[in-house]
């Protein structure tokens, strides 16, 4: 325990970085097959679809800096943010990252990264995301909790 009582969580990357490892593991393991080989298409479909969240990630970025509040996962919010992709979704960063992952494991072929982003979706959905939503609803009281009554935590 640190951070005055507070239980240490891995922060998201720590989560995409597992999902990353146990998919290369199984990969090397115990190959699927089911994603066609890595070539000009594929690896395009992939990319498109990796760089469609990393825009959709420095849009969200974007957003948080020029509220004046942290880009940061555990730290304190200055800001509660409802414009730009945070006003489709609470957790545009998020859905950004399983696009990249989502991305990459497409454009190298990767079948278990495939079949990985389920489990990382559910680990950020009940591991991260309940406890931001805490700091947030403990920082900004009733104003978080209207935003949430009226915005997806997805999409």
């Amino acid at each position: 325990m640190a951070g005055g009582g507070r239980q240490w969580r891995p922060p998201p990357d720590a989560w995409a970085a597992l999902a990353i490892a146990a998919a290369l593991l199984l990969e090397w393991l115990w190959p699927l097959g089911l994603l066609p080989p890595p070539g000009v298409a594929v690896s395009g479909v992939g990319i498109v679809i990796l760089l469609a969240g990393l825009a959709l990630e420095m849009a969200s970025a974007r957003a948080l800096i020029f509220a004046g509040t942290t880009t940061k996962a555990g730290a304190e919010p200055q800001a509660l943010v409802t414009t730009g992709p945070f006003a489709k979704s609470r957790n545009p960063f998020y859905i950004g990252l399983l696009l990249v992952m989502a991305g990459l494991f497409v454009a190298t072929g990767l079948d278990w990264g495939v079949l990985a982003l389920p489990l990382l979706w559910l680990a950020l959905d009940l591991r991260v995301i309940p406890f931001e939503e805490q700091r947030l609803a403990a920082a900004f009281g009733d104003e978080y909790r209207s935003y949430a009554a009226r915005v997806r935590r997805w999409l």
